[in-house]
C-alpha cells in the first residue's frame, strides 16, 4: 500500500473513517486533477528571474559599448513603434470597410423585405378581389 499525502478534503460531516484496507488508493497523477497555484506562481516567479538574469547577463558581455546598445534598442523600438502605427491604421480601415459593408447588407435586406411585404400585400388584394 502506498502513501497518498494529507488528506486535504475537510468536511463539516464526520464520517466514521474506514479501516485502511476498505479505503481506496490511488497514485498521486490521479490526484493531481486540481491546480496547485502556489506552484504555478513560484514556477513564474522563477522563470521571470531567469529571463531577467538572462538578459543582463547578455548586455553585460554584449561586445559593444553600452551607447551602441542603447542606440540598437532604441532604433528597434522605433521600429516596432512604426509597425504597430501602420498595422493598427489598416486594423481601423479593415473595421471602417466592414461596417459600410455591414450597413450596406443590412440596407439591402430591409428594401428586400419591404418589396416581399408590398408583393404579399398584392396577392392578398387580388386574392380577395
Amino acid at each position: 500500500m502506498s502513501y497518498v499525502g494529507p488528506d486535504r478534503s475537510r468536511s463539516t460531516n464526520r464520517t466514521p473513517s474506514l479501516p485502511s484496507e476498505l479505503r481506496s488508493t490511488r497514485p498521486n497523477d490521479e490526484l493531481s486533477d486540481e491546480t496547485d497555484w502556489q506552484h504555478v506562481a513560484v514556477f513564474g516567479a522563477g522563470l521571470l528571474l531567469g529571463i531577467l538574469v538572462g538578459a543582463g547577463a547578455a548586455l553585460l558581455t554584449a561586445h559593444q559599448a553600452g551607447a551602441e546598445t542603447r542606440d540598437d534598442l532604441r532604433r528597434g523600438a522605433q521600429r516596432t513603434t512604426r509597425s504597430l502605427g501602420r498595422r493598427s491604421r489598416n486594423a481601423w480601415l479593415d473595421l471602417r470597410e466592414e461596417l459600410r459593408d455591414a450597413t450596406t447588407s443590412m440596407r439591402r435586406r430591409q428594401v428586400n423585405r419591404a418589396e416581399e411585404r408590398t408583393l404579399r400585400r398584392e396577392l392578398a388584394r387580388e386574392s380577395r378581389g
